[in-house]
């Protein structure tokens, strides 16, 4: 699918942008004010109840639990062949760095894979699109000192990382590899990257979604970064669902 597409249905199906599509269809039913009314209720009983965190936890949770992190990840024998770092976004808002810096989420992957090639000494590869790997690349190299071996540029979604991806490996020799990925998002990568010519192994970051939110009564008050975190498990529930479902994989 076209990732132009594929970016707008995530809009109009994901909150808080579905609420442009309440808001449409509670102007095609102006007619009918009940109708009108309930159609607008939904809308905003939807938004109110992912912006809380009991709810957006409850949804994180089912995901990050599949693969949780590991402490001291590099004692487990026997080690991969090699590492794979699945990129994120870039802060394009970063001036002091002329927009030149991985964004929060990708920092975090590009320091965890870091951290295990001290301790192991693994080659790395970086996957994304071509924009983004050349700004990884940059990254791991001035703020990490840490040299990358390979890249794949070609890719735009996590089912293309990992076609993409393995055929690089594979070619190169790699038996096995670690996939370096925020717990929540692990799930989908380990669906996309199973059963391929290289065998991969979970390395999962940031794990312990109820940090947020220390008192309790603030689990059950509407907050904007709940329903950000709500937002992205649905996408990473979605996006399972959709790789359920499609049968043929990119041909490379």
């Amino acid at each position: 699918m076209n990732i132009l597409i594929s970016r707008t249905l995530e809009f109009l199906l994901l909150p808080p942008g579905n609420l442009v599509l309440f808001m449409l269809l509670a102007l095609l039913l102006y007619r009918w004010r009940g109708a009108m009314l309930l159609v607008l209720f939904t809308g905003l009983l939807q938004t109110v109840v992912l912006s809380l965190p009991v709810v957006a936890e409850k949804l994180m949770v089912g995901l990050e639990q599949q693969y949780p992190p590991v402490a001291e990840l590099w004692l487990q024998a026997p080690l991969p062949d090699a590492i794979v770092i699945l990129g994120a976004e870039r802060n394009l808002e970063a001036s002091e760095y002329a927009g030149r810096m991985s964004a929060s989420t990708e920092l975090e992957r590009l320091n965890y894979a870091a951290h295990l090639h001290r301790n192991t000494g693994l080659p790395i590869l970086l996957a994304g699109s071509d924009r983004d790997v050349n700004f990884m690349r940059e990254v791991l190299a001035n703020t990490f000192q840490v040299p990358l071996r390979w890249q794949e540029n070609q890719s735009h979604t996590t089912w293309e990382n990992a076609a993409f991806t393995d055929q690089l490996l594979a070619d190169a020799g790699i038996r096995s590899a670690w996939v370096v990925t925020h717990a929540w998002h692990m799930p989908r990568a380990m669906q996309v990257f199973a059963g391929r010519q290289v065998h991969y192994l979970p390395a999962s970051l940031s794990y312990g979604s109820s940090n947020f939110w220390r008192h309790e009564w603030l689990w059950w008050v509407p907050q904007a970064n709940a329903l950000a975190r709500s937002q992205t498990a649905l996408h990473e529930w979605l996006g399972l669902l959709a790789y359920d479902i499609r049968q043929p994989r990119p041909v490379l």
